[in-house]
């Protein structure tokens, strides 16, 4: 669907709602970017980006290139900490897990702040490219000039959008948000990855 027939579809089911247009767009953004950031299979299929930070002596915080709700997978280079002149290879890197600040753990973390990533403990070498950041895309805000565009969502479930946002404008109307958490149930079945088989019993 273009974001003209989501909008649509919403003021049909809400005929009596006096929501502007632009409030609609704006909502409408929040659900589809909540979804696109939904840790699932479908979005560990999506299209990555990559951007590698160099280090600083000391430093633990990095600007993001997005959203940490983006955010896929970090992996820093052993020499950020012991300083070899390695290949820059895939021997050369590891993948650090996401902790909260100050945890009582001796191995690297990343961690995410004001706005910045937090690198636990900070590197004791600077070094080119010392860390990798991979995340999904961050799509533009859909405003009015986009009603003929599509919305950035697959466009087989679009009509979650419209739940979504549904649910937003009337929380008081239980239906939407059964609905929108069914389609929601549906959606991560059908992107988990997993093939599906009809199991048939013969006695």
């Amino acid at each position: 669907m273009r974001v003209q027939d989501v909008v649509e579809e919403i003021v049909e089911k809400l005929p009596e709602n006096k929501t502007p247009v632009v409030s609609i767009l704006r909502k409408l953004t929040n659900v589809r970017d909540m979804l696109l950031r939904s840790p699932t299979a479908a979005q560990q299929q999506s299209e990555v980006f990559e951007e590698a930070i160099d280090t600083v002596v000391g430093e633990g915080l990095y600007d993001l290139p997005c959203p940490p709700g983006n955010v896929t997978d970090v992996d820093i280079r052993h020499a950020i900490y012991d300083g070899s002149d390695g290949m820059d290879d895939s021997r050369d890197w590891h993948r650090i897990p996401l902790r909260q600040f100050n945890e009582r753990m001796k191995r690297p973390y990343y961690y995410f702040v004001a706005g910045q990533i937090g690198i636990f403990p900070p590197p004791k070498y600077a070094k080119a490219y010392g860390i990798k950041i991979f995340y999904t895309p961050v799509y533009p805000e859909i405003t009015v000039a986009d009603m003929g565009s599509t919305t950035g969502f697959d466009p087989d479930w679009d009509m979650l959008l419209v739940y979504g946002v549904l649910r937003d404008i009337a929380p008081d109307n239980n239906n939407f948000d059964i609905r929108y958490q069914q389609l929601l149930a549906d959606y991560r079945t059908a992107t988990s990855g997993y093939e599906r088989y009809v199991i048939e019993e013969r006695w």
